[in-house]
């Protein structure tokens, strides 16, 4: 009898591991330091991508990733062509169509960028003009913190534009991701950067909608946290 019960998981285990993997195109844009794209390699690095790897090996997923301006990025959510997202933001109106991960990849604050350390002192930019991504809405919290009006906003159709645009003084500040902003302005030896503790943004892997149980998916991002805090 025991021989048979062996006999037993060993077939059912081996059926496990030959079960064919699950394909999923997931979508992504050019987020450094979460998400970096090599255009030359068409290959990607960065944190967010070990997630993706750590999910993909213990689910028995296979995942394509896909590289897309954010602008593609926005209208494709819509469409349903690709299987996931990340890293996204959760609103209202991307969850009537994308099952989101209650889980998220990391927390996101936004930075302000200068030329001048002198300017970051102020808490005033009505009289400014400011680069932002487009499509990426000012939080409230810091329009008010900083007296920033709606017309003193310049969007850019890319980070890397916002600050060119910085760089040949046509804009006074650029509003991103901090740490995006920090490896973005690397190559430059005169920007200077300060951190707006006023607003956070959790981001996530978002998914067409019932392709995967993001429950899953949440065990596995909770066991990479997990990890990388121990190894650290």
């Amino acid at each position: 009898m025991r021989t048979m019960l062996l006999f037993m998981v060993l077939i059912f285990s081996s059926l496990l591991s030959a079960a064919p993997q699950k394909k999923l195109r997931c979508v992504t844009t050019h987020y450094p330091p979460f998400t970096i794209y090599d255009e030359n390699s068409d290959t990607f690095t960065g944190l967010d991508i070990e997630y993706l790897t750590f999910i993909e090996r213990n689910l028995n997923l296979h995942i394509e990733i896909v590289h897309l301006p954010w602008a593609r990025v926005k209208k494709e959510m819509k469409l349903g062509y690709y299987d996931c997202y990340f890293s996204l933001a959760n609103n209202k109106e991307r969850a009537k169509y994308l099952d989101f991960t209650s889980e998220p990849l990391h927390i996101t604050q936004f930075g302000l960028f200068a030329l001048n350390n002198d300017k970051l002192l102020t808490n005033d930019l009505s009289n400014s003009t400011v680069a932002m991504l487009r499509g990426v809405p000012l939080p409230c919290t810091i329009a008010s913190q900083y007296n920033i009006k709606g017309n003193s906003l310049i969007q850019s159709l890319s980070t890397k534009a916002s600050f060119k645009l910085l760089e040949k003084k046509r804009v006074e500040y650029v509003i991103t991701n901090y740490q995006a902003g920090l490896w973005y302005s690397k190559e430059y030896n005169n920007i200077y950067a300060r951190q707006l503790n006023e607003f956070s943004l959790p981001v996530y892997i978002a998914f067409k909608r019932g392709i995967i149980d993001t429950k899953l998916v949440d065990e596995q991002i909770k066991r990479f946290k997990t990890q990388v805090y121990k190894s650290n």
